[in-house]
C-alpha cells in the first residue's frame, strides 16, 4: 500500500496536482495528525496535502495519503465540518479499504469468468432459445458484479462513517459537523447531478447516511467548538487565489464593507494577500498595519509582512 500511494503522490506532484504551499499543507497535517492520534487504531504515518482545484473532492489513497481539494475547505464552514471529512478519509486508510477493494475486484473477475463460462455452454447447447439463455446470462452476470461492488462501496462508506464520527469525538471536535456537511454538499449539489462533484461519486450521500450521522449526534453531550485561527487565516488565503486579483480584491473589500465574514482578522489577512498578488504595494502595507493592530502575534501573519515588504523592494525589514 505505501508503495503505491508513494508513487501516485509522485505522479501528483509532477502533474501540479499537489499544491506548492506549505502553510496550507502545515496546517491540514496539523489538523489531521490530531485526529489521528486521538484513536489508537492507527499503526502506520500519514501525509495530508492540498489539491489546487475548485472541485469539492477529497481522497485516501493507500499508505495513508489524504489529499483534499482547495474547492472542499472553501465549502466547510467550520473547523469541525474539515475535520469530519479529514476522518472519514483517515478511516478507509486505517480499515484497508482500498486493499479489499482489490481483493473484491479478483472476486468480480472470477463471477464475471463463471458467468461467461455459463453464457457459452448455453450457446453451445444449441436449441432456438440458447441466443435468449446465453444474453440473460451474460446480462445477470453484468448486474450482479456492479451489484457487488455497489455494495461494497456502501459498506466502506458506512464504516468510515461510524468510526470516523468515533475519531472525531476523541480528538474534541463537534460531533454535529459529520451531518451539517453532509446536509450542506447535499442542498448545494441535488440539482447538478450531471455535474456533481467527484466528493458526491466517490462518496455518494444518502439521506440514510446523513440520519446515522444525525442519530449518533443525538447520543452525545452539545460541545461548542471554536474553529481556529489557523481555519479562517487558510481558507482566506485560498478564496484569495480564486480567479484574477482584481476580484479577489473586491471579494474581500465587499466582505469587509458588508461585515460578511466569520473571521474579521481573517478577512483582512485575505485582502492582504489578494493585494500583494496584485501588486498593489502601497495598499496592501496599510492594510497590513491595521492587520497587525487587531490581530495576535502569528506565523501567518508574519510571513506575510515578509512578503509584502520584500516584494516592495524593503528587503532588511522583510529579513
Amino acid at each position: 500500500e505505501r508503495k503505491l500511494g508513494e508513487t501516485i503522490i509522485r505522479q501528483l506532484r509532477a502533474n501540479g496536482a499537489y499544491i506548492n504551499d506549505p502553510e496550507v499543507n502545515d496546517y491540514l497535517n496539523e489538523l489531521g495528525h490530531r485526529l489521528v492520534a486521538a484513536s489508537k487504531d492507527v499503526k502506520q504515518d500519514f501525509e495530508f496535502f492540498g489539491v489546487p482545484d475548485p472541485q469539492v473532492n477529497a481522497f485516501a489513497l493507500p499508505g495513508g495519503y489524504i489529499g483534499v481539494h482547495t474547492g472542499l475547505i472553501l465549502l466547510t464552514q467550520s473547523e469541525s465540518e474539515l475535520a469530519a471529512v479529514l476522518a472519514h478519509e483517515i478511516t478507509h486508510v486505517t480499515q484497508h479499504h482500498m486493499a479489499r477493494a482489490l481483493s473484491a475486484q479478483k472476486d468480480s473477475m472470477l463471477m464475471t469468468l463463471a458467468g461467461l463460462a455459463l453464457a457459452i455452454l448455453a450457446a453451445r447447447g444449441g436449441g432456438a432459445s440458447s441466443g435468449d439463455t446465453a444474453s440473460a446470462a451474460i446480462a445477470a452476470t453484468q448486474a450482479l458484479t456492479i451489484q457487488n461492488q455497489l455494495n461494497f462501496t456502501r459498506e466502506n462508506e458506512y464504516e468510515a462513517d461510524r468510526i470516523g464520527f468515533q475519531r472525531l469525538d476523541a480528538a474534541g471536535f463537534d460531533v454535529t459537523a459529520m451531518a451539517s456537511f453532509m446536509e450542506r454538499m447535499q442542498r448545494a449539489f441535488r440539482f447538478v447531478e450531471g455535474n456533481a462533484p467527484s466528493y458526491l461519486r466517490t462518496h455518494p450521500i444518502t439521506y440514510e447516511r446523513i440520519a446515522e450521522a444525525q442519530a449518533r449526534a443525538q447520543g452525545h453531550p452539545y460541545r461548542q467548538v471554536a474553529s481556529s485561527l489557523d481555519f479562517h487565516l487558510v481558507r482566506a488565503l485560498l478564496r484569495s487565489y480564486q480567479g484574477d486579483a482584481k476580484e479577489a480584491v473586491a471579494f474581500f473589500d465587499e466582505a469587509l464593507a458588508e461585515h460578511k465574514y466569520n473571521s474579521e482578522i481573517a478577512t483582512h489577512y485575505g485582502l492582504v494577500a489578494s493585494l500583494l498578488r496584485q501588486q498593489n504595494y502601497s495598499r496592501a502595507k496599510r492594510e497590513l498595519a491595521t492587520l497587525e493592530k487587531m490581530a495576535p502575534e502569528h506565523p501567518m501573519i508574519d510571513a506575510m509582512a515578509g512578503h509584502v515588504l520584500l516584494d516592495s523592494g524593503e528587503l532588511q525589514g522583510a529579513i
